[in-house]
């Protein structure tokens, strides 16, 4: 299931003003790709031509990602990236990053969903609102700003799940579903049975075809232990790295 393209217009509208690219004679010899949040930076995309690896061109890209998120604000950041991928990992932990949590996204196809274990309990499903936020971000643990961010980018779908008969209580699920890929990152639940009611939600906004999604479960092995006893197929398995950023210089 490979991600498509996006289409310009939403490029030029969502992703430009933070994207970065790296020239040498004229061609694009890296580029990279940044959400400012409030104070942490989410670095998405680093890219450096096979050409110029291993010539010091991804350690340029981190000082130029670090002096853009600063000049945004930020004084800390993030990252995900392949375990086995040696020399990136040398790299980011060489800016002050360090491992956090595990990741896997996952191919899952509806008629697998429809196999996960539910809740005994009655769950409701609606959209997240900005009131929503700072909780949906206490509960699962998600960086200041960032459902602010999916927001703000247009075209997502912010949905959340809350137990009807105690309305005050902590929020039982989050997901940013992304209707172009199609697929759900953050994809948070407080147990494993919930991820069937948040896919229930997510299933009107998705397209017909393909008759799967990705989903993306951030350290959560009960989770994923449950995608994978329904025949859910990995995708990746990644290691999100978070530091503070260095100083200029």
């Amino acid at each position: 299931m490979d991600n498509p393209v996006l289409p310009r217009e939403r490029w030029e509208s969502a992703l430009a003003r933070d994207t970065l690219f790296f020239e040498e004679d004229g061609a694009v010899v890296a580029y990279a790709y940044v959400q400012p949040l409030r104070g942490v930076g989410y670095v998405r995309h680093v890219v450096v031509a096979p050409s110029h690896r291993g010539r010091g061109v991804g350690a340029h890209v981190m000082r130029a990602v670090a002096a853009h998120l600063r000049g945004r604000g930020c004084t800390g950041w993030c990252l995900n990236v392949k375990p086995d991928n040696t020399a990136a990992v040398r790299l980011y932990r060489s800016a002050g990053m360090e491992h956090v949590y595990a990741l896997t996204t996952f191919q899952l196809a509806w008629d697998a969903a429809a196999r996960l274990p539910r809740p005994a309990r009655p769950i409701i499903a609606r959209p997240a609102e900005p009131s929503d936020d700072a909780a949906l971000e206490a509960a699962f643990g998600l960086l200041p700003g960032q459902i602010a961010e999916a927001r703000g980018r247009g075209g997502l779908v912010l949905l959340c799940l809350a137990d009807p008969t105690a309305p005050g209580a902590a929020p039982l699920g989050f997901a940013n579903f992304d209707p172009f890929l199609p697929g759900a990152f953050p994809f948070r639940v407080a147990a494993p049975e919930l991820a069937a009611p948040l896919l229930d939600a997510i299933r009107p906004h998705a397209p017909r075809a393909p008759e799967a999604l990705l989903v993306t479960v951030e350290d959560d092995d009960a989770l994923v232990a449950a995608l994978r006893a329904v025949g859910a197929t990995v995708q990746l398995v990644g290691a999100h790295f978070r530091g503070e950023i260095p100083d200029a210089g």
